[in-house]
């Protein structure tokens, strides 16, 4: 596992990015190159010593026992902030103002930075790691996702960027409360070059402003939207899940490399 950290050169963001490289099982040993899937929440994919809360995936120890069962992608894990009002101005592609009630202690304006990370991504990260491990640079190969408002940052990167990302992971995603900014994004661009989109969502999936039915709402209509634009089961999936899972971490341990399996599935 590499750990990196620098300063970005878009002064926005106005904070020291570290990030995490997994390699696959064998990548010392051949010149092979290999698909790349940058993951937001960095911090809580691989160990739980390293997540903020104690928490995390648990990835690297699924991997070390699983890793014939596994598609051989190196995975790039960009760490947040650890403050959640930072970490959703950070990863939300659009600005909006809540109506907070009185008592609640939530922002009420979300400036989000999704646009000004993502040209951090694509114009510093990237080639970053393309120069410095064996990848295969398309869009054909490269992949993102995230938890909640992550995988709401990767459904938006992979409509937006078809010519960067073609693989989108959207585990937990929080998207209703932004459903028509999406909607709207969707229909301005061109989805000819998006392979494969895998959503899951937790029947008791609930955030600080989103309520269960929101979760699921939100993943049914970016669901029903793909396919209205052509998308059948072998490149969107939708998956419900109805044990009794709650919106954190751990409940993503068994679901994680399921769905990079799907997303890499031809790989």
């Amino acid at each position: 596992m590499d750990i990196q950290t620098f300063q970005s050169k878009i002064t926005e963001l106005n904070y020291d990015v570290t990030f995490r490289v997994m390699t696959p099982e064998g990548y010392e040993e051949t010149k092979e190159k290999y698909p790349v899937l940058y993951m937001q929440d960095g911090q809580d994919i691989f160990y739980d010593e390293d997540a903020y809360d104690g928490h995390s995936y648990r990835y690297a120890e699924y991997y070390s026992k699983f890793a014939a069962y596994l598609p051989k992608v190196i995975i790039v894990g960009i760490d947040c902030p650890p403050d959640n009002t930072k970490r959703t101005r950070l990863y939300a592609p659009y600005t909006k103002h809540f109506d907070v009630p009185e008592g609640v202690y939530f922002e009420s304006d979300i400036e989000g930075q999704g646009e000004i990370y993502l040209n951090w991504l694509i114009s510093e990260l990237k080639p970053w790691i393309d120069s410095n491990y064996r990848t295969k640079p398309e869009a054909e190969y490269t992949g993102i996702g995230g938890f909640s408002i992550g995988g709401l940052l990767s459904i938006y990167a992979g409509m937006k960027y078809t010519h960067v990302f073609s693989r989108v992971i959207m585990l937990s995603a929080a998207v209703n409360i932004w459903i028509d900014k999406l909607l709207k994004t969707m229909d301005s661009c061109n989805l000819d070059q998006l392979k494969y989109v895998y959503i899951d969502i937790g029947i008791n999936d609930h955030g600080r402003f989103s309520t269960s039915k929101d979760f699921i709402d939100g993943a049914n209509t970016v669901y029903q939207r793909l396919q209205d634009y052509g998308f059948d089961q072998d490149h969107i999936l939708l998956r419900i899940c109805e044990e009794s899972v709650v919106h954190d971490h751990t409940s993503l341990r068994p679901r994680f490399p399921d769905a990079i399996r799907w997303v890499y599935r031809d790989i």
